[in-house]
């Protein structure tokens, strides 16, 4: 069920890297997975409770404070210790069945694009882990990467190993991509709404910046990235997705 070689491209693949939470739906699946796992019983009830209030933190801040996402990580990795797989991978599941809803509704016809365009579409997001890879087995994607903990004998160990929403976590899964003979990265696409999807958009050559918050915002002023919102989106990925066909 898992997405598995995840840094293993077809030659000269053009990727289409895009984020969930905020970009594809909107609110954060991630609150929504933790709580499931609390009231499932699942993870560690007090670490738990901890992290959904650091993440109901970084929600309403502006600007969150310096540490907070870190913060995050290191509660839910703690929150998930001891915790068996296969209980983790349900609460993905009742998680994504209750989040799919949301969708915005331009979504099945980018994707639709993006497939007759030639893209392995891959979604990278700064989310758990589970939820993230049954979000892309069910729009048909090439996969999915989230936040990811240490497993030893099915059960999690607490240690964090991949957190891509921390500075540097999307930009090191981007040269993973970068590193695979073939990625063609000046054809490739991002969209994003984040500050942390600057780092990918540095390393493709399309880059979209949906209705972005004030950081992403202000980052985007002067670079030649796009930014639009859920009425142009489908105007502007088309008009990329065109260039990158003739190319």
């Amino acid at each position: 069920m898992a997405a598995k070689n995840r840094c293993v491209m077809n030659p000269a693949a053009k990727y289409a890297i895009l984020d969930l939470d905020g970009t594809l739906l909107p609110g954060h699946t991630s609150r929504h997975y933790l709580q499931v796992l609390v009231d499932d019983g699942t993870c560690d009830r007090q670490a738990g409770l901890s992290c959904l209030d650091a993440i109901a933190q970084f929600a309403a801040a502006e600007k969150a404070p310096s540490g907070l996402l870190d913060e995050i990580y290191r509660l839910y990795a703690l929150a998930m210790k001891g915790a068996s797989v296969a209980q983790a991978r349900f609460a993905a599941e009742k998680t994504w069945r209750a989040s799919r809803g949301t969708l915005f509704s331009f979504v099945p016809e980018l994707l639709s694009l993006l497939r007759a365009s030639g893209y392995r579409i891959h979604l990278l997001s700064g989310n758990h882990d589970f939820p993230v890879q049954e979000a892309a087995i069910d729009l048909g994607l090439s996969g999915g990467h989230g936040a990811v903990v240490e497993v030893a004998d099915g059960r999690f160990t607490g240690r964090l190993l991949s957190a891509p929403g921390a500075a540097g976590g999307k930009l090191a899964f981007v040269r993973c991509l970068a590193d695979a003979v073939g990625f063609d990265a000046e054809n490739s696409l991002a969209i994003g709404n984040s500050a942390s999807d600057a780092e990918i958009f540095a390393c493709v050559g399309k880059a979209v910046a949906f209705e972005p918050d004030a950081e992403l915002r202000r980052l985007a002023a002067g670079q030649p990235w796009h930014v639009v919102d859920r009425r142009t989106i489908l105007r502007v990925c088309a008009r990329l997705t065109a260039r990158a066909t003739a190319a």
